[in-house]
């Protein structure tokens, strides 16, 4: 049964990629340090860009300090058909949904739910057993739990903007673009798996490198284009990877929004949630059923 939870958890969490917002340096100058439409992020004078490193490391600590906001995921790989998530993020109180075509994942105050039809007269389920949440310690007021020491940086932006701050030889300002409305500058930098192997520096911490190296290489992927757009006010607004897999050409975009905009997500009533053993008894009495 332990088995299947992970299983569960693991398939829910595969669209979820969650963290500290990053504090790392980078060797690699801009090329340029013109006039643009966001003049002001990474802490330029006005009327200069600061180089691309100080503003995409810049991006990220600001993101860190919302409390809350949105962001689109889609995702297209060789002849697969594209893939769309949508996320929230808010730290305080903690709370996460994520949706996609086949799955809605809520996860309020630490505990999980996912909406299912498979258990009659209930909408969701969840795997934290009120058992097995009982026999963690509770944490002091006067100290909060390590996890929630700092505020989290949620979605892709850690892995993409750490790895370009730690290996990319090549990131620059491109250009500019909208991006939703918004007038963003465009940076973009190239990320070799060889040379992220084996980096250790403050840009990227050893558990992301090496969870980032993971997924990129299991898709056959050596090497990866990372674009990011930053709009006037220093928020990152898009921020896409592109990189050649086993399957053909892969795609990966995400753009945000809504940041500091509380999205009142709360926890399914507790009448419309099955515990994680009714929900495995439902599926087992389906199963017998079918055969």
């Amino acid at each position: 049964m332990k088995a299947i939870r992970k299983s569960v958890m693991a398939a829910a969490s595969a669209a979820l990629v969650m963290g500290l917002a990053a504090c790392g340096g980078h060797d690699t100058k801009a090329a340029d340090a013109e006039d643009g439409s966001s003049a002001r992020p990474g802490g330029a004078a006005a009327g200069k860009r600061a180089d691309a490193p100080v503003v995409l490391k810049a991006a990220v600590a600001k993101m860190a300090q919302q409390n809350s906001y949105r962001t689109v995921e889609t995702s297209k790989t060789g002849d697969e058909p594209e893939a769309r998530a949508e996320m929230v993020f808010q730290n305080e109180p903690e709370a996460t949904e994520v949706k996609t075509a086949e799955t809605h994942m809520l996860s309020v105050d630490g505990v999980s739910y996912m909406a299912t039809k498979d258990v009659p007269g209930k909408s969701w389920f969840t795997t934290d057993e009120p058992a097995a949440k009982a026999e963690q310690p509770a944490a002091s007021p006067s100290t909060p739990p390590k996890e929630n020491a700092y505020r989290r940086v949620g979605g892709s932006v850690k892995k993409w903007v750490g790895a370009l701050l730690a290996v990319s030889k090549d990131l620059k300002h491109v250009g500019g673009d909208t991006v939703g409305g918004r007038v963003t500058d465009h940076y973009r930098g190239t990320v070799v798996l060889a040379d992220l192997k084996n980096y250790e520096g403050p840009a990227m911490t050893k558990d992301y490198r090496d969870v980032y190296v993971l997924q990129t290489g299991e898709s056959g992927t050596q090497k990866a284009e990372i674009d990011v757009w930053v709009d006037k006010d220093g928020f990152i607004a898009k921020e896409e990877e592109k990189g050649r897999t086993s399957k053909g050409d892969q795609r990966i975009t995400e753009e945000f929004s809504d940041y500091g905009v509380a999205p009142k997500l709360r926890a399914p009533d507790s009448k419309d949630v099955a515990t994680w053993s009714e929900y495995v008894a439902a599926g087992s009495k389906s199963y017998r059923t079918r055969r």
